[in-house]
């Protein structure tokens, strides 16, 4: 019983050690001022905030909308697009690009997200292959102000050089299904 005693015992310190070299002890000492977060607020939104009252697609009684996506809509939209509008102003997408005055489409987060890459890359081709027949550049948010994905093309170069991104949230648990 003696030695069942002291085997125990020298299997709980040798646990113990190993276990000890594994997750390490953490340090007791506060982290210094510099290294704390300064500001712990949420950046501001990329395309509009969640309050934000989107303006009404152009729409006109005498003449063409320009630039007309009713079609597109029609046809492309689905159960994605909720809506859509000119931004009237230079929007910074990055640090090194500006859209001016781009398209940009609303669409329903859930139905964007059950879109894979692909789905979500045909969406936006589709809508950019018509943005850009009127000298438009293309960003697609979700309704919490959130940007998705954005087209975008260099109108004074020919020919045209244009490129697409798409903020992908990667693999899903349902890709593995």
């Amino acid at each position: 019983m003696n030695s069942i005693n002291k085997q125990a015992k020298i299997f709980i310190a040798f646990v113990f050690i190993f276990n000890s070299l594994i997750f390490p002890v953490r340090s007791q000492t506060t982290p210094k001022e510099e290294s704390l977060p300064v500001n712990l607020n949420k950046p501001p939104k990329p395309c509009f905030s969640e309050d934000a009252v989107l303006p009404f697609p152009p729409l006109s009684q005498t003449e063409p909308s320009i630039p007309s996506l009713w079609l597109a809509e029609q046809l492309y939209g689905d159960k994605v697009l909720q809506t859509w509008y000119i931004e009237n102003s230079v929007v910074q997408i990055s640090p090194n690009l500006y859209l001016d005055s781009p398209v940009t489409l609303v669409v329903d987060r859930e139905n964007w997200n059950a879109e894979r890459y692909l789905g979500q890359y045909v969406f936006v081709n589709r809508f950019a292959n018509v943005t850009r027949s009127y000298g438009y550049n293309l960003r697609v948010c979700n309704l919490q102000g959130d940007l998705l994905a954005y087209y975008h093309c260099d109108f004074t170069t020919s020919p045209l050089s244009c490129q697409v991104q798409i903020r992908s949230t990667g693999l899903r648990r349902r890709d593995f299904k």
